[in-house]
């Protein structure tokens, strides 16, 4: 038996220009199946208190771990090769055509990766922000090497490619220094109505909410004669990125409710049509 798996284990096979033998097949599955362990144990007694003791936030401590993983099965994916007996500079040399002819057909994919990269060490968008991109706003659940995936207000994933985090114009609503976004809800009201009236209920409205800075006053401006209301913005502060619509819509139940109560009017769009007497079809000439 012990001779049978000596000889087993001794067996080499050669594959083009590199001779493997059982045996180093075995290390190098051994070190792969080992290495999620050894990364575990680094993450939970090293890696991870001292993060904690750097008092780091959540979007930071995500990125490097990430990074450290991806570094980390990098070195160990080379010493399974060096244990398994193959010179990992000529694998890579054997390598080098065939990966320009595959990087031709997925430059895309390869900007991706790259992209992921500049995240995770740039920080700049991290897991956890509430951010904007063109019509879509949500909270970024993860950042991959390719892709991240963006949780929007109904819980729907959208999974984005890194690169166009990179590339596009992206509002990061989670990265200001007080934590404090000025928002605003705009609202017409009929000619005629008590402008000075109109702006104390607006500020009054601001006032009564919860979610509203009380540090930083709410503050009211005359926007426009428009074609058939006065227009008014009411300027808020608020900590609420993600309740932003709820906000706004208890401001407008509130201001409804206020200005009903005080007999002014939010008047409907108006126009005027004007008809003009005499025939729609140009007489025919003989």
């Amino acid at each position: 038996m012990n001779q049978f798996i000596e000889f087993i284990t001794n067996k080499s096979f050669q594959i083009g220009s590199f001779t493997i033998n059982i045996q180093s097949i075995l290390v190098f599955f051994l070190v792969l199946i080992l290495a999620p362990l050894l990364l575990f144990f680094l993450q939970r007694f090293f890696i991870g208190p001292y993060f904690k003791k750097r008092n780091l936030e959540e979007g930071r401590v995500f990125a490097f771990s990430t990074l450290i993983k991806y570094i980390y099965y990098v070195i160990v994916v080379f010493i399974a090769f060096q244990i398994a007996g193959v010179a990992v500079s000529a694998l890579w040399t054997s390598a080098a055509a065939l990966l320009v002819g595959v990087g031709l057909g997925l430059q895309q994919t390869f900007n991706d990766f790259a992209s992921g990269i500049i995240l995770l060490m740039e920080g700049a968008v991290q897991k956890g922000d509430w951010i904007e991109i063109g019509n879509m706003e949500g909270r970024v659940d993860s950042i991959g090497l390719r892709t991240s995936t963006i949780r929007t207000r109904d819980h729907i994933v959208i999974i984005v490619p890194n690169s166009k985090i990179t590339v596009d114009s992206v509002v990061n609503l989670s990265h200001n220094d007080n934590k404090l976004l000025r928002r605003n809800v705009r609202v017409g009201v009929a000619y005629g109505s008590d402008v000075k009236l109109v702006k104390a209920i607006l500020l009054e409205c601001a006032d009564k909410h919860s979610l509203i800075s009380k540090k930083i006053k709410p503050s009211v401006f005359f926007q426009d004669f428009g074609d058939s209301a006065l227009v008014f913005d009411l300027f808020f502060w608020s900590k609420a990125t993600q309740q932003l619509p709820e906000v706004r819509s208890d401001l407008r139940f509130l201001i409804n409710e206020a200005f009903r109560r005080n007999k002014i009017e939010i008047p409907f769009p108006q126009r005027d049509l004007h008809i003009k007497a005499g025939s729609f079809f140009p007489e025919e000439k003989a």
